[in-house]
């Protein structure tokens, strides 16, 4: 198998370059072709989750005494849906560990020759690994070659402004709620796909009937504010208006909602996995001074989305490789 490594959190454009490289490779040779990652992104293993979250949620290796927080772009299950989406053949993840982290290049090397029946390897060149990072490219290539594998070393993927296209710059564009440019680097729109949830039913009694969407602790914060969605949910892409914050013009929210108002919708969502994929932040949450305020608002916010939702429809492609996989 020719083995493209790496963390892998989103698929991005440059990743999807590794792919390519190695589906390239394996036609070559007539050989098969997957990708090799990990259960937990690296760099969760030294942080520090917020008190919030449960056990259940993380493995007690994940806590650190950094007190900070690793959050990645999609979940697990995003994951799964993103690799089903790009038509990855197989995919191998290693629990990564303290024991794993504390390799030497070759004994890495020497686990994923165990493990798994790997041909050849493909990286991007800021690929680094083992203890302290000291793995370089060059390493792995002389390392291959004394395996009698094969190596591909894949150069950085630029945008077009000339800027590297890297999942740390793209967490910093979703946590600044910059959709456009989000989708620009990422190939596609940054999405949720979670449950629906039961909430406190206000977004109905305003006319108004809302999805309350599930937030996991392990996926990046995302600015607050309204945004333009497209929601896959049974069956069906509808326009959505998503608010993400406490409502504070009523101020007995305590913790971050996700919600989700279906135009056009009127059936229930409770218990049910939607995707919502982020297409633009229309305004930043703020407080009215009163509901009927809010109503007004919020039927301004509607039909701009739904016009904003409609114009983007046009990538019929897309959407159409999405419904296939969700």
């Amino acid at each position: 198998m020719i083995a493209a490594i790496g963390a892998f959190d989103g698929f991005h454009r440059g990743h999807r370059a590794l792919l390519e490289r190695a589906r390239a490779r394996a036609g070559e040779n007539g050989g098969s072709w997957g990708v090799v990652t990990f259960t937990r992104h690296p760099d969760r293993l030294f942080t520090k989750f917020s008190e919030s979250e449960t056990i259940d949620r993380i493995d007690s290796s994940d806590i650190d005494r950094s007190g900070k927080s690793f959050k990645s772009l999609f979940t697990a299950r995003e994951q799964m849906v993103l690799e089903k989406f790009f038509s990855v053949p197989e995919v191998r993840r290693i629990n990564f560990t303290r024991e794993i982290a504390a390799m030497s290049p070759d004994e890495f090397l020497d686990l994923i020759g165990e493990r798994f029946s790997v041909d050849g390897i493909v990286v991007g060149e800021d690929f680094r690994f083992a203890k302290d990072r000291i793995g370089t490219p060059k390493y792995l290539v002389e390392s291959c070659a004394t395996r009698g594998w094969f190596s591909d070393i894949v150069p950085m993927f630029r945008d077009g402004a000339g800027g590297t296209i890297s999942s740390t710059a793209i967490r910093k564009v979703v946590s600044l709620g910059e959709m456009r440019r989000a989708w620009e680097l990422l190939g596609y729109p940054f999405f949720f796909k979670s449950r629906v949830v039961h909430g406190n039913s206000r977004g109905a009694a305003l006319g108004f009937p809302t999805a309350n969407v599930e937030i996991y602790p392990e996926k990046i914060d995302v600015r607050g504010g309204v945004y333009a969605t497209l929601v896959r949910c049974g069956g069906k892409w509808l326009a959505g208006a998503a608010n993400i914050g406490f409502n504070p013009t009523f101020g007995d929210v305590a913790e971050r909602r996700f919600e989700v108002n279906l135009i056009g919708y009127g059936g229930d969502l409770y218990g049910r996995e939607i995707a919502v994929f982020m297409l633009e932040h229309i305004r930043d949450e703020f407080r009215f001074k009163s509901a009927e305020d809010l109503t007004a608002q919020i039927a301004k916010d509607t039909a701009a989305i739904n016009s904003i939702a409609s114009a983007l429809q046009s990538h019929k492609e897309l959407w159409e490789a999405f419904e296939n996989v969700l």
